[in-house]
């Protein structure tokens, strides 16, 4: 059983990362890693949180072999990320050019649930979890706006 607990983030909270389980990247292969990412990505421009991706398509599909590429990277497989990308992601500064709430964080670790829960058949648990893990500490060092404040998108959403 995969335990999908979501802890709370604070803004500017950095938290020490662990990586996730060889294993997980294993049981997949790159080809169905990449599968996961495309699901993920699915949901993710189906969700409350669409607006922070862009519209296009090209777009789109860099963003999924990039991010595909680092979190493989992460999870133990080769650092192909580094050469064709352009060297480290650093997360927070990606990220700085957007108001992201804990909330919103939560929305996007939701739409990494459903997916994680498509593969617990083909995918050892512990391994899971391990990944999930990651995925939840990790996401805690891209929130940079206060909770309780609304931003610019909440507001255009009640108009």
């Amino acid at each position: 059983m995969v335990n999908y607990t979501i802890t709370t983030a604070t803004m500017g909270e950095r938290p020490e990362i662990t990586l996730p389980n060889k294993g997980f990247l294993e049981a997949l292969k790159p080809s169905g890693f990449m599968e996961m990412i495309n699901h993920f990505y699915a949901l993710v421009l189906d969700s409350d949180i669409a607006y922070f991706f862009p519209d296009d398509e090209e777009e789109i599909e860099l963003i999924k072999k990039r991010n595909g590429s680092y979190f493989m990277m992460m999870c133990g497989g080769d650092e192909r990320y580094l050469t064709k990308f352009g060297g480290q992601f650093d997360q927070i500064k990606t990220h700085e050019m957007f108001s992201i709430p804990d909330k919103a964080r939560v929305e996007w670790l939701g739409c990494w649930q459903i997916v994680l829960e498509a593969i617990e058949d083909k995918v050892a648990h512990k391994d899971i979890q391990s990944y999930w893990n990651w995925l939840e500490v990790f996401s805690k060092h891209i929130v940079n706006y206060e909770n309780d404040r609304s931003t610019y998108e909440d507001i255009a959403k009640t108009k």
